[in-house]
């Protein structure tokens, strides 16, 4: 079976392995010239670090990542803490099960992975910006005009803007959305009192701020979530300082001080998912993150997408090779009940590139 996988980012790349470990031809377009990922940081938890053990790469990130022993939540209008849970620092077998990381962190294990697959392909500078269906094939169409045919298409990160105005996945457009403003700051920049701090989250009427300090101690990654976002979309569009605090007008003061650390942002929207909403149409499926925003006690929307990527790998397992059968089986499957198997990567010597007219 050959599937094409439209973004290269986290949940791209995880799809990528899930499927090429299981043996199917796998094509990741990405629309970058490089397959890289922005600085952002991200929290995890051990459900993350579960999943990515299913995936073959859980070591490898956990040797990049800092454990983090202690969750804050502060209250967002007055400042004064709400409360403090002590988190293990660890499994008994030592290995991290709270930590932060670069998305790097996350992305270069995957990438890795990716590139020891015989049956995954890397293929740089393919935006895909339409499809078709074709009988019993899909076709992806190409920004620089070419175009590629699999059995299927995977839609992650923000390749899911390609059925953004699809009249096909208009009844599944949730109602609510949230916008999501991010940046990273060198620890000199920060005050004194969160350069060591634990994480910590400051929870308002429909709204909340994360921070958390990263790997390398040099940063400390910021993060701020409006629930109930009416304005634009957002994808990943820069954004000031003055943007991001006119999207908390009733922010304490406490809190709107820890937003004023940060200078450059930013901003994504994303969709909240609900019980009804669809993952696939006809040939076509999603696999994103950005499915449903991160709630304050948990650690990203990374895990939605690494489970939604091995969720579509057994759904493909269960439908013996037949590809309309694995995707609607995709669709009823939410990405907890994924079975618990490791993904063993079978590993091949050769490092696979894409040409012209895959």
């Amino acid at each position: 079976m050959r599937i094409l996988v439209a973004g290269g980012g986290v949940s791209g790349l995880a799809t990528a392995v899930a499927l090429g470990a299981r043996g199917h031809h796998v094509l990741v377009l990405e629309q970058r010239p490089v397959f890289t990922e922005g600085g952002a940081g991200i929290r995890l938890a051990p459900r993350d670090f579960r999943l990515l053990d299913r995936l073959g790469v859980g070591d490898a990130v956990r040797e990049r990542s800092l454990a983090i022993g202690e969750f804050r939540t502060m209250d967002g209008a007055t400042g004064k803490p709400v409360g403090t849970i002590p988190l293990p620092g660890a499994h008994a077998d030592g290995r991290a099960a709270h930590a932060t990381a670069h998305r790097l962190d996350v992305h270069e294990p995957l990438l890795d992975a990716c590139w020891e697959l015989d049956a995954v392909q890397l293929c740089p500078d393919s935006r895909v910006v339409g499809h078709a269906e074709h009988g019993e094939s899909v076709v992806a169409a190409l920004a620089d005009g070419r175009s590629v045919t699999g059995d299927a298409l995977v839609l992650t990160g923000a390749a899911r803007s390609v059925v953004r105005h699809d009249a096909r996945w208009a009844d599944d457009v949730p109602p609510e959305r949230a916008a999501v403003y991010h940046t990273v700051i060198p620890m000199e920049s920060v005050a004194e009192h969160w350069q060591d701090g634990p994480a910590t989250s400051w929870v308002g009427p429909g709204w909340h701020l994360s921070h958390y300090p990263l790997p390398d101690a040099r940063y400390l990654s910021l993060s701020a979530t409006r629930h109930h976002h009416t304005g634009a979309d957002l994808d990943g569009a820069r954004v000031d300082l003055e943007h991001v605090l006119a999207a908390f007008p009733e922010i304490g003061y406490a809190a709107r001080n820890v937003l004023t650390m940060g200078h450059t942002w930013r901003a994504r929207t994303l969709p909240a998912r609900t019980a009804a909403s669809r993952r696939t149409r006809g040939r076509v499926a999603l696999v994103t993150e950005s499915a449903e925003p991160p709630r304050p006690l948990e650690a990203s929307g990374l895990q939605h997408a690494l489970a939604d990527a091995l969720g579509l790998a057994a759904s493909w397992d269960a439908s013996a090779g037949e590809s309309l059968r694995g995707l609607a089986d995709h669709d009823t499957r939410r990405p907890d009940s994924a079975p618990d198997a490791t993904v063993r990567a079978r590993c091949g010597a050769g490092r696979q590139g894409c040409r012209n007219g895959a």
